[in-house]
């Protein structure tokens, strides 16, 4: 499938985001190209209003994205690529959530699936779409985790935010606060460990220590604050423990991140979504990587949005998808056995 380096297929991302800047920038960048062979699935019309708008070079190898039912030869040479979507027709104006961008978003995204699960690629990285646009082109999932296991067929999967200084992961994620405390089993925070556990190994090349927090105020203290503790959490740690893993929990959530508890744990699993990204946001929000654990394909993204108040004005960094890029190269290149889950 690849000679020297892993051949990547980068989506847009929403198109009247900051996405066709970051990618833009990232396909020029020389920390990207020294990892990879990078395939830009997007738009051609957007990408040179763009790239003129802002100097930014646009590359000049192209293909149909029609063309990928023939073979990996398409992608002969070193790139970058782009993979020619060619769903907008239109001037797109920067900022506006329409339903055009995020039908395009979306074709985007089942191109890189497609093409990945096909062989044709090594490995998918994604630039932010917004859930608003989706909704308005029809698409029922909040976001691309999601998107991602469907097309895949996937039912074990979770979410991971990974940096070298932090690494959570979410038992629930994009759901009201309300909703999850009945919204997950003992059999959740057993599954999402073990998928902690298996990617941050990968990762890491190590076993790595794990801290399962609580999800009341200091992890229920026995039982004063909640029963979820003693009644979901800890027969979940102790099924992990009983595997052989470095797993410790209910930790309190407010001691969870502070200085010491970082340099203990290699990753956090968290029970829902504020729990684990407004630390890892704190802490590392300019290198900050989404990791899509259980597919059959490889899947980081950028940790932000799409920023529309400053879409196509050169203001965007582009370190978080150059993170994202980094590790689904490190990824693709350390992946052994064909069709192993991340």
């Amino acid at each position: 499938m690849t000679t020297e380096k892993p051949l990547l297929v980068i989506t847009q991302g929403d198109p009247a985001g900051i996405g066709p800047e970051i990618c833009l920038k990232a396909l020029s960048d020389p920390a990207v190209l020294e990892v990879c062979r990078p395939v830009l699935a997007g738009d051609v019309r957007v990408l040179e209003q763009v790239g003129h708008s802002l100097g930014l070079k646009v590359p000049e190898k192209r293909i149909p994205r029609d063309s990928l039912d023939s073979s990996a030869s398409l992608f002969e040479g070193k790139g970058p690529f782009i993979l020619e979507c060619g769903h907008i027709d239109e001037e797109l104006r920067p900022g506006e959530a329409t339903r055009l961008a995020g039908e395009a978003s979306y074709r985007y995204i089942t191109t890189a699936i497609e093409g990945a699960m096909q062989g044709l690629f090594d490995g998918t990285v994604t630039a932010p779409i917004t859930k608003t646009t989706l909704h308005l082109a029809g698409i029922t999932e909040p976001g691309h985790t999601e998107i991602f296991a469907r097309l895949t067929g996937t039912r074990n999967y979770a979410m991971m935010l990974y940096s070298p200084r932090i690494a959570v992961s979410f038992v629930t994620c994009h759901q009201s606060l309300r909703s999850v405390p009945d919204s997950f089993t003992t059999e959740d925070v057993i599954r999402v460990t073990s998928l902690t556990h298996d990617t941050l190994l990968r990762i890491r090349g190590k076993q790595p220590r794990i801290a399962v927090l609580g999800l009341n105020p200091h992890a229920g203290e026995k039982g004063l604050f909640g029963d979820e503790e003693s009644r979901l959490i800890e027969p979940a740690v102790e099924h992990c423990r009983a595997h052989g893993w470095l797993v410790e929990g209910p930790i309190p959530p407010d001691a969870a991140f502070m200085p010491h508890a970082l340099a203990r744990y290699d990753g956090h699993v968290t029970l829902y979504h504020d729990q684990g990204s407004i630390p890892f946001k704190m802490i590392s929000m300019h290198d900050g990587v989404n990791i899509t654990m259980g597919l059959p394909i490889i899947r980081t993204s950028v940790d932000h949005g799409t920023a529309y108040d400053i879409a196509w004005q050169g203001k965007a960094s582009h370190s978080s998808l150059v993170s994202a890029i980094q590790l689904a190269a490190q990824l693709a290149s350390s992946r052994q056995g064909e069709g192993e889950s991340l």
